[in-house]
């Protein structure tokens, strides 16, 4: 079961920004002087090959700093690589959002942090991690960033959406053009053909897991938050009734 989702890129950025100033002006100051000789004089074929394995110890060398600095990296702890800000976005019985920094980028992620507790199955905290890992990629699906766990929680981090629930802005707005509408309905249903494509139910959609991107437009949205959704198998029917009973049908 995947412990932790991290993108290549994700870890490449940050294993690029460890690298001092000093060490790139370093490197390119020992190519421009190598120019140069090169300009200067003939090299002999011994001095040839003892500069070429030179610059291939360099390059090994470098790679295996690389996979060090990868392997440290996917070893961290969220509180290693994260820091909170007290900023609360959402809280519930069991798991609350907020938002939080990453210590290197300095950029803005929300943070859905979940409670071990007994009753809360593991399997359906992966469940959800894997259902989002499914989804990378989709304009109107949350992106999952990272996943972390240690003994008292689950850390899921994702993309931080400043535009609020939708069902906030139903409240703001009270009605919406027919134009507003349909370009909502739209999006809701561009993410959920998505899904569908996937074999993923999501089960509990509603306009609180919508979340508006922009907090002075409607759309672009994001359908978020995961937890009942489950695979499906388009030759059976899933029977097992799950939703938020307020807006089951009569």
């Amino acid at each position: 079961m995947v412990e932790r989702i991290l993108e290549e890129s994700d870890v490449n950025v940050i294993s690029i920004s460890n690298v001092s100033h000093a060490e790139v002006t370093r490197y390119s100051s020992e190519e421009i002087s190598g120019n140069e000789s090169t300009e200067t004089r003939v090299l002999t074929e011994t001095e040839r090959q003892a500069d070429f394995n030179r610059h291939k110890e360099e390059m090994k060398r470098k790679r295996r700093k690389k996979n060090r600095t990868s392997s440290s990296l996917q070893s961290s702890t969220f509180q290693e690589l994260y820091k909170l800000t007290g900023e609360i976005l959402g809280e519930g019985a069991y798991a609350s959002v907020q938002t939080c920094v990453n210590i290197y980028t300095d950029l803005e992620y929300a943070v859905k942090i979940i409670d071990k507790i007994p009753g809360h199955a593991r399997a359906r905290v992966f469940r959800e991690v894997e259902t989002f890992h499914h989804c990378q990629g989709h304009p109107g699906i949350l992106q999952l960033i990272e996943f972390f766990e240690d003994d008292e929680k689950f850390y899921l981090v994702f993309e931080k959406i400043n535009g609020g629930p939708l069902l906030t802005r139903i409240q703001e707005y009270v009605c919406f053009s027919e134009h507003e509408a349909a370009q909502i309905i739209r999006e809701i249903a561009s993410g959920l053909d998505f899904l569908h494509k996937k074999g993923i139910a999501h089960r509990d959609l509603k306009p609180e897991n919508i979340l508006c991107v922009h907090p002075d437009k409607l759309c672009p949205i994001k359908i978020c938050d995961f937890d009942l959704g489950s695979g499906i198998k388009f030759t059976t029917n899933i029977s097992s009734p799950a939703a938020t009973p307020q807006l089951l049908t009569p």
